[in-house]
């Protein structure tokens, strides 16, 4: 594997061979004129640029001049004119613009299925849960006389006065 070129061969204005992250599996080079560099130093799989027509990738050898005309814009041989670039940001140009109204996140939120057998029985099963009422009996323990609770806490109250 050829060595990738260094942050003395990648400049603003340099045609470049990239792979870009999607087509980092297949290895699938793009050619393009760099137009910033995203990474600070050498880097052993590459030079992170982004190119004048936005995309990003990994620097992995020089092209030539003709080959990244073909499907970049091209500088001229001399070195590029205008080297100040603005950060248009991750919006590309041909994105809509955000909604002018804001939305709240409520707006994003859906009520959850309903699992199990049935269909709608809402009003119905909340009537049924207000009527259900559990009773429960209180008991005293039989020995003693002292404790009282549910016949379960009982009889294990119970148990422990006949342990030895």
């Amino acid at each position: 594997m050829p060595p990738v070129p260094t942050t003395k061969d990648v400049i603003p204005g340099a045609s470049v061979n990239i792979v870009l992250k999607k087509d980092q599996p297949t290895g699938r080079t793009v050619a393009g004129t760099v137009a910033t560099l995203l990474t600070r130093g050498n880097h052993p799989r590459g030079i992170k640029v982004r190119l004048t027509d936005g995309r990003v990738g990994r620097v992995q050898s020089m092209a030539s001049t003709a080959s990244a005309s073909g499907q970049t814009e091209s500088s001229p041989a001399t070195g590029p004119v205008n080297t100040t670039f603005r950060n248009t940001g991750s919006r590309s140009r041909d994105a809509p613009e955000p909604p002018t109204q804001a939305i709240g996140l409520d707006a994003y939120i859906t009520k959850p299925r309903r699992r199990g057998k049935g269909g709608s029985r809402e009003n119905g099963l909340e009537g049924a849960q207000e009527e259900q009422v559990v009773e429960t009996v209180v008991v005293v323990c039989p020995v003693c006389g002292d404790f009282e609770g549910d016949e379960a806490a009982v009889a294990h109250h119970v148990a422990g006065h006949f342990e030895d």
